[in-house]
């Protein structure tokens, strides 16, 4: 997984939707959707309940979202040493 991919998923189930996250991303929608259509692919396990212009998380990626939080932290710590 591309840890960059990661961000548009925690920023996306932030958001609550793909508009919004694209927006704060500053990606395109498609381009954001693409991004995690492939990586539901690639985890064969859908990331979102999409229902008209909503999205929610399913409980067990919920579980997950301090955990992916952590890794992006401390990713983000990382690139801050080495700048």
């Amino acid at each position: 997984m591309d840890l960059r991919v990661l961000r548009y998923f925690l920023t996306v189930a932030k958001e609550q939707s793909f508009t919004k996250a694209a927006e704060q991303l500053h990606i395109t929608q498609p381009t954001l959707s693409r991004q995690l259509a492939a990586l539901e692919e690639e985890l064969e396990t859908p990331l979102f309940k999409r229902g008209g212009h909503h999205i929610t998380l399913p409980k067990y990626w919920r579980r997950h979202i301090p955990h992916s939080r952590a890794v992006n932290k401390f990713i983000d710590e990382i690139n801050a040493f080495q700048a």
